[in-house]
C-alpha cells in the first residue's frame, strides 16, 4: 500500500488484535490499528475521524458487532465495515450484509481478510467516485435551473427594455417585433421623440447571442437613446465614444441603422453603421437602397460616419430588418428585393411586420436573433 491504512478494530482480545494486525501486514499493508473493546471507546474513535476501514468482532462483553453497525450506519456511512469473528452463523452473516456490513471474514480463515479488505476499499473508492459524479450532477442541474430562471428574468427585463406602445406619429405607422434565438439575444430596435416633430428610430444587432449579447445591446440602447437628440452623424459618434472600452474588452461589435423622421417634411436621415439590412419600398413597388454606409460600432476604423437621407411619398415604407430574418431560411435567397415583393397589397404596418416575420416560418428554432421594424408613410 502505498498510503498508510487506518483501521479501527473493534476487538476485546489482545491476542486476536494482534492476529489480525500481523495478517494484514504479511498482506503488504501498512497499518495503523487502532484496538477498541468497548461502546464509548468505539464511538470516540469515530469521532475522531481518519479511519479508513472497521473491523469488529460480533460478541465483546458489553458491546456488539450489530450495535456497532448501526452507529456506522447512521454517522459514517460510507467507512467500509468487516465482521471479523470467530464464530458467525450463515443467517447471521446474511443479516449483518443486509443491514449495511461489507464482508465477513472468520478469525479460523485469515486468508480472507487481506482481499476482503482490499475490494472494500476499492468498493468505497467506487462509491465515492460515484457519489462525487452524483454530485457534480447534481450542481450541474442546479446550476442549469439556478440559469434558466435568471435568464427568464433577463428576458422579462429585456422585453421592458424594448418600446411598449407604438408611437403616433402624424402620417405614419410603424410597427416592430423581436425574436431572440434564444431566451435573451443581442437585437433591438427603438424609437423615441428626440425632439418636437422629429422621432429617431434604431434597429440594432450586438455580435452574437444570449446573455452577453443582450448585456451588450442594453448598453448600446442607453448610449444612443442619451444623445439621440443630436443629428444622426453626431449621435453615432457620440454614442461610439460612450461604448469603444465596453466593446473593445467584450471583443464585439453592433451593426445598427440610426435614423430620424421629421414627419411635417416626410424627411428621413440616418446613418447605416455596417447593418445594410434596411431599403426604401415605394409605394409603387420599386425598391430604394439606403446608402451611404459605414463601419459598425466597435470597428476601429477612423472615419466619419456619413448621413443619407430620403423622401416619403405617400405609401412608401422603410424596413429595417436583422440578419435573423435571412439566415433562418437561406435557401429562400431573401434579398431587399424578394422582402418588397412580399409587402405587396399590404396597407398597415403590423401587416407588413407578421408577413415579414411569417417567411422563416421557423419561430421556435431560430438559428439567430429576428427583428424587423417598419416605418409606413399613410398620408
Amino acid at each position: 500500500m502505498s498510503q498508510q491504512l487506518r483501521i479501527l478494530h473493534l476487538e476485546d482480545d489482545p491476542l486476536d488484535a494482534e492476529l489480525v494486525e500481523s495478517t494484514l501486514i504479511g498482506e503488504g499493508f501498512d497499518c495503523d490499528l487502532r484496538v477498541v473493546a468497548t461502546r464509548e471507546a468505539f464511538v470516540a474513535a469515530l469521532d475522531a475521524g481518519g479511519i479508513d476501514v472497521i473491523l469488529a468482532d460480533f460478541a465483546l462483553p458489553k458491546f456488539d458487532g450489530m450495535a456497532a453497525l448501526e452507529i456506522v450506519r447512521h454517522t459514517c456511512p460510507a467507512i467500509p465495515f468487516i465482521f471479523v469473528s470467530g464464530r458467525l452463523g450463515e443467517e447471521t452473516a446474511i443479516d449483518s450484509l443486509r443491514n449495511g456490513a461489507t464482508d465477513y471474514v472468520l478469525k479460523n480463515r485469515l486468508s480472507r481478510l487481506g482481499p476482503a479488505v482490499r475490494r472494500a476499499l476499492d468498493e468505497a473508492v467506487e462509491r465515492e467516485e460515484r457519489r462525487r459524479a452524483e454530485a457534480a450532477l447534481h450542481e450541474s442541474e442546479r446550476c442549469r435551473l439556478q440559469l434558466q430562471v435568471e435568464l427568464r428574468y433577463a428576458a422579462e427585463i429585456q422585453r421592458k427594455l424594448l418600446p411598449r406602445n407604438y408611437p403616433q406619429i402624424p402620417g405614419f405607422e410603424v410597427a416592430a417585433r423581436c425574436l431572440p434565438a434564444q431566451q435573451v439575444g443581442g437585437d433591438f430596435f427603438d424609437w423615441q421623440e428626440v425632439c418636437p416633430g422629429v422621432w429617431g428610430f434604431t434597429l440594432g444587432d450586438v455580435m452574437g447571442k444570449g446573455l452577453a449579447a443582450a448585456m451588450l445591446m442594453a448598453t448600446a440602447r442607453a448610449a444612443l437613446r442619451s444623445v439621440a437628440h443630436n443629428r444622426p452623424e453626431k449621435a453615432l459618434r457620440l454614442a461610439e465614444q460612450a461604448l469603444v472600452t465596453d466593446l473593445e474588452n467584450s471583443e464585439s461589435f453592433v451593426t445598427l441603422f440610426f435614423g430620424q423622421i421629421h414627419a411635417a417634411a416626410r424627411r428621413l436621415t440616418f446613418v447605416d453603421c455596417g447593418h445594410g439590412l434596411a431599403f426604401l419600398r415605394r409605394a409603387s413597388g420599386l425598391v430604394e437602397e439606403l446608402t451611404p454606409r459605414t463601419f459598425p460600432l466597435g470597428i476601429p476604423v477612423d472615419l466619419n460616419f456619413q448621413e443619407g437621407a430620403a423622401i416619403f411619398a405617400t405609401g412608401d415604407t422603410l424596413v429595417l430588418y436583422s440578419d435573423g430574418l435571412i439566415d433562418a431560411r437561406p435557401e429562400l435567397a431573401l434579398d431587399n428585393q424578394a422582402l418588397a415583393r412580399c409587402l405587396a397589397g399590404a396597407g398597415r404596418a403590423q401587416e407588413m411586420v407578421d408577413r415579414l416575420l411569417a417567411l422563416p416560418a421557423l419561430e421556435d428554432n431560430l438559428p439567430d436573433d429576428l427583428t424587423v421594424l417598419v416605418v409606413h408613410c399613410t398620408g
